[in-house]
């Protein structure tokens, strides 16, 4: 139920905003506050609907408030909208940041010292205000601030009008100095293409009038198209062998580099330049290991700056000299979006610390030094990745950043300010592009991923088990058959349990926290969970009906982790610190032991052998009594856990040319045979895990049911 007044404040004053909230039903007035979300509603569109729909905005402003964006948002939005602004103030404390901006002018309501009688007083008068429909703010019991009353009339009315101009002169430099830099906002947000093709990776052209584009029907099938932005058809310019990615424009908007990923797995990506229009298309260098890259060229210069990955798995930016063919490693790097600012003296990249955080650096590319700029949150599902882009003026990188569920862009100054929110959606976003007039080109998602039954003969459709909104992953069985997954189909990320013959219900709610991978026991009796934490990943150990067992954390989740110990009693991490994986035991989590040899990743204990992978290279080793090679068919950076069926390791063959497929490779050696079709399912590291319910021996896999992305143009403004 919306009100004409609209309440925000932080969740732990939610006793001060009920007490409001009755305060004002005593006086025949309705307010809204968030604990009028009903059940199953969302959240985010309800509090819009709620601010939209009222008249006056009252803020609860604390210590906890002062660090909530969300609230600074809806501050914002107020301000936007012209609503009456009633800041009340439960402790004292000054406003700083988005809200000295915003608030710096108004005056105060101050309820700190006896809150209840204050509240009181004040929803009397809001009461007034609404009943009576007028706008008038003496009606509320502002503390104004003012001078010392009584004072006789000076003597000497000339020093007192110098004084008066010297202190106007102050107070003007010291607001001119202390007020707030300008802030980036979106002031408007419009569709631009969007077709039953994916679409994405856009870039604007120097000039700002055309915006390149990757586009295909599927994940491996891109191709670069340019279109005028005022309109008229698109224009393909690639028509190569290749899947292509990564457009970036050179100076003179003559030329576009791009990445022309191979179709084989493994194979190292293409360096490719194409003119525009003619779409003729040329190689210019290979990369010497890294199967995918993305490339920016240097604006007023003929570089380009391009990911690379090393003997042994790290990755790094390199500079090609396109006169010259000189090759330069530059910095280590994460596999991701690089962007070069419109001035050309800054390049940004980012460096993962952890699943879940990532580092935004910028090198200064005269100087030849880096700095960090901001961290970003990762997705919790990962069905899409974050990017960042420059703005026009080069003072700025705009990055988008996981929200738990859906994503928002950040805004990362250059001068080192604090960063700060402008958009905000419940869906993904990414690979951002700044162009002229303020235009902010978004690549946005429209994802749903269910659960489906692999089929031992092709079929067209996915055989979905489980239909749900939003995204569903990381399925797991216990041996009598129960199936766990997270899901955020309820606005939240969670743990969901299937028994069989039964319907899925919660038995972990992580809230807006990241849920990575989770897996049962090979006895069933404990389910190991990670969740996301700024600085680490938290394992938490969870009976079947929910109960907490054991918790601790990890650096870094690793690749293929976390795997038990064939008798349950132990989970095998990764140690970021010493580059391997590790033992540790539930009973004693402080307790912990190598389990494999440094760099080797997705270690598993299967019945009396050890077997991982490697990032480096495709395949799936056995590591125990030295070192044998299963299957070099096994994907590299294959994120999920490996799983086995009996007597075989099953190997996702999810690019196909047939359609995506599950192989099972024996362990004792021989060749491998398909034995499933999983249409629908992607090459997506995070979410795409295999799993087999040994009770009916079905496979259950992740389908992509809906998938499209779109290109979006936002209008941004300085505020």
């Amino acid at each position: 139920m919306a009100g004409e007044i609209f309440i925000s404040y932080r969740r732990a004053d939610q006793a001060w905003a009920k007490r409001l909230h009755e305060l004002l039903r005593a006086e025949g007035v309705e307010a809204w506050y968030d604990a009028h979300v009903g059940a199953g509603e969302d959240w985010r569109t309800a509090t819009a609907r709620a601010l939209e729909e009222s008249k006056i905005f009252v803020l609860l402003f604390s210590q906890n408030a002062a660090q909530s964006s969300d609230i600074a948002k809806e501050l914002a939005a107020a301000v936007l909208e012209k609503k009456l602004i009633v800041p009340i103030r439960l402790e004292n404390i000054a406003p700083k940041g988005a809200f000295l901006y915003e608030l710096a002018s108004r005056n105060w309501i101050n309820a700190y010292d006896d809150t209840d009688a204050k509240l009181s007083e004040v929803a009397k008068a809001l009461a007034q205000l609404v009943q009576t429909g007028a706008r008038d703010e003496n009606l509320l019991p502002f503390d104004h601030s003012g001078g010392e009353g009584g004072r006789k009339p000076s003597r000497k009315p000339v020093f007192v009008g110098m004084a008066a101009v010297a202190f106007i002169a102050m107070a003007a430099t010291a607001a001119w100095l202390l007020w707030p830099a300008a802030h980036w906002m979106v002031a408007g947000s419009r569709p631009f293409i969007a077709t039953l093709a994916l679409e994405g990776e856009p870039a604007f052209s120097p000039d700002g009038k055309m915006l390149a584009y990757v586009a295909g029907p599927n994940l491996g099938s891109g191709k670069i198209y340019v279109r005028n932005l005022a309109g008229g058809d698109a224009i393909k310019i690639t028509n190569d062998a290749y899947n292509d990615a990564s457009p970036s424009w050179s100076s003179d908007g003559a030329r576009i580099a791009y990445i022309g990923l191979g179709l084989v797995e493994g194979e190292p990506c293409h360096l490719m330049i194409a003119t525009v229009p003619a779409g003729e298309a040329r190689e210019v260098g290979r990369c010497r290991r890294a199967a995918f890259s993305t490339v920016a060229w240097q604006p007023g210069a003929n570089v380009l700056y391009y990911i690379d990955q090393k003997e042994g798995g790290a990755y790094g930016v390199v500079r090609l000299d396109l006169d010259s063919g000189t090759r330069s490693d530059i910095a280590a790097a994460s596999l991701g979006s690089l962007s070069i600012s419109p001035d050309g003296k800054f390049l940004a990249y980012s460096v993962v610390e952890t699943q879940w955080k990532t580092h935004l650096r910028i090198r200064d590319l005269t100087r030849g030094t880096d700095k960090n700029l901001c961290d970003t949150r990762g997705t919790a599902s990962l069905a899409w990745s974050n990017s960042f882009a420059w703005s026009a003026d080069s003072r700025t990188l705009l990055a988008t950043s996981s929200k738990g569920i859906g994503s928002e862009i950040i805004a990362c100054p250059l001068d080192g300010t604090p960063p700060y929110s402008i958009y905000a959606a419940a869906t993904g976003i990414s690979q951002l592009s700044a162009g002229a007039g303020g235009l902010l080109a978004i690549q946005s998602h429209s994802i749903r991923k269910n659960l489906a039954r692999a089929s031992p003969t092709p079929i067209a459709q996915p055989d979905i088990i489980d239909a749900a909104a939003g995204v569903t992953a990381s399925p797991t069985f216990t041996p009598d058959g129960m199936l766990a997954f997270t899901s955020d189909r309820s606005g939240s990320n969670a743990i969901w349990i299937l028994k069989p013959g039964g319907t899925p219900t919660q038995l972990f709610d992580a809230g807006f926290a990241g849920l990575g991978r989770q897996i049962f026991s090979p006895d069933g009796s404990l389910l190991a969970v990670a969740i996301s934490k700024p600085d680490s990943t938290t394992i938490k150990i969870l009976t079947p009906a929910g109960a907490s067992v054991a918790s601790f954390d990890v650096s870094n989740l690793g690749y293929g982790l976390p795997t038990w110990t064939p008798d349950s009693k132990a989970l095998i991490v990764w140690d970021g610190g010493t580059h391997r994986a590790v033992r540790v035991e539930i009973a004693n989590p402080a307790h912990r032991t190598p389990a494999a040899p440094p760099d080797w990743q997705g270690v598993s204990m299967y019945r009396d052998a050890t077997y991982a992978v490697r990032l480096d290279k495709p395949g799936i080793w056995r590591i125990d009594h030295g070192i044998r090679l299963l299957s070099a068919k096994y994907p590299v950076h294959w994120a999920p856990t490996v799983t086995f069926r009996n007597d075989e390791v099953l190997i996702p063959d999810f690019m196909a040319a047939d359609g995506p497929r599950i192989l099972a490779q024996p362990l004792a050696g021989g060749p491998d045979r398909v034995i499933a079709y999983a249409p629908g399912a992607e090459g997506l590291h995070y979410t795409s895990r295999i799993a087999v319910n040994l009770k009916t021996g079905e496979i259950i896999y992740v389908a992509s049911v809906q998938s499209d992305t779109n290109i979006d143009l936002l209008t941004l403004a300085q505020h």
